[in-house]
């Protein structure tokens, strides 16, 4: 089977790390597999080396261009990137977001390609009419559809009245195997003598950015040696304003909390995951995700875990079992959660052990044999093949 993945970055965002890691998969399966993306700022390659087959279309970053303006820019430059290509020779299409699922749809409607499918991770909130038409097209358009949970099959039924299939995202077997000495860890990183939080994602409002930082205020009264890792950030969205306003929070605090709040923006994949290992715990206070592919892989790396209670994350957390649970909202509840987790040594223990035995039920391997019987079903309908397995 030849399989064209569509993603829209080459940076270690979520919705990226999930096409590699499915290639990959898949390229395992026996399946051929090229990953096409977008390069902001004229990148040609991924954040990291893969083993297959890759194709990066620069994208020209223009500065004060609007949002809205620079994503219309980026369905264009996509299109026109895959004009180039012999796209006839794949089988299959699938595209992990909005932006290439418009790129294809203009491919589909001039012959180049019979159809395609799509992965909704997530929705955002867009408010501009444009943007809002982008993302219902987005959609609206792909032959079918595949979620990462079920809270988002039921979103999709509910709002667009389309069926999906739940394939969820499995966990990369490096997060299991690591052995690295967490203290060693933290010398390297100069971050002895530190308790450390860790949060992977940027700062971004459905990430919940400022709501950890209020937390990790009201930790650092009880735990002083207490050090916060804010980690990535690459987005194609604009959140200047939410930017600004957590910068403005961090100026106005103690010098004791501004000196322990450290961004570090797109880090290497090995740094990731040392990251991991070097925690002493993972905070993901998200107000809206597609699945939590973070959170699985702090769970592999035995990372204790506070989260929120969306509903995505209670579909493989349970608060005090696997992890420490709050509400987005309330601040109080996030930071005392936060306190017990590097507080109560053996609870904890306890919880990272069932942590990494939900892990373990992801793996790359089961997500890559579901979407091959997906792609399957579609060959068939389509006349491609015969019989599916």
């Amino acid at each position: 089977m030849r399989i064209a993945l569509y993603t829209y970055n080459t940076k270690p965002r979520g919705g990226v790390v999930h096409t590699l890691a499915l290639a990959e998969a898949l390229k395992e399966q026996g399946c051929s597999v090229t990953v096409f993306a977008l390069g902001a700022n004229g990148e040609r390659q991924f954040f990291r080396p893969v083993r297959m087959e890759t194709k990066v279309f620069p994208f020209a970053v223009q500065q004060h261009e609007a949002f809205e303006s620079r994503i219309l820019r980026y369905i264009d430059t996509y299109a026109e990137g895959l004009s180039q290509e012999s796209l006839e020779v794949f089988d299959i299409h699938h595209v992990q977001d909005c932006i290439s699922a418009n790129a294809l749809h203009r491919l589909m409607t001039q012959g180049r390609i019979p159809f395609f499918v799509r992965t909704v991770h997530h929705l955002d909130d867009f408010t501009t009419p444009a943007l809002v038409d982008c993302q219902n097209r987005s959609v609206m358009l792909p032959e079918a559809l595949i979620t990462v949970s079920e809270a988002w099959q039921q979103r999709l039924q509910i709002d667009y009245g389309r069926p999906s299939s739940v394939i969820h995202n499995g966990v990369e077997s490096r997060f299991f195997q690591s052995k690295q000495d967490q203290q060693a860890l933290k010398v390297k990183y100069g971050l002895q003598n530190r308790t450390v939080y860790l949060t992977i994602g940027g700062i971004e409002p459905r990430k919940n950015t400022i709501g950890t930082l209020l937390a990790f205020e009201r930790v650092k009264e009880t735990i002083p040696d207490a050090h916060l890792l804010i980690v990535g950030g690459t987005t194609l969205f604009d959140y200047k304003y939410y930017l600004e306003h957590f910068h403005d929070l961090l100026r106005i605090m103690p010098p004791s909390i501004q000196e322990d709040v450290q961004i570090i923006g797109s880090p290497d994949n090995d740094t990731v995951q040392e990251l991991y290992r070097l925690a002493d715990c993972y905070v993901q206070t998200s107000k809206k995700e597609g699945w939590g592919l973070a959170l699985l892989e702090a769970m592999a790396s035995r990372t204790p875990i506070v989260a929120s209670t969306i509903d995505v994350f209670q579909e493989f957390m349970r608060d005090g079992y696997n992890a420490l649970l709050a509400d987005s909202e309330d601040i109080p509840a996030i930071a005392e959660k936060m306190t017990e987790a590097v507080s109560e040594k053996d609870r904890n223990r306890l919880m990272t052990i069932n942590g990494y035995e939900t892990a373990s039920q992801y793996t790359w391997a089961r997500a890559a044999e579901k979407h091959i019987e997906f792609y399957e079903k579609r060959l068939v309908s389509h006349g491609r093949i015969t019989e599916s397995r």
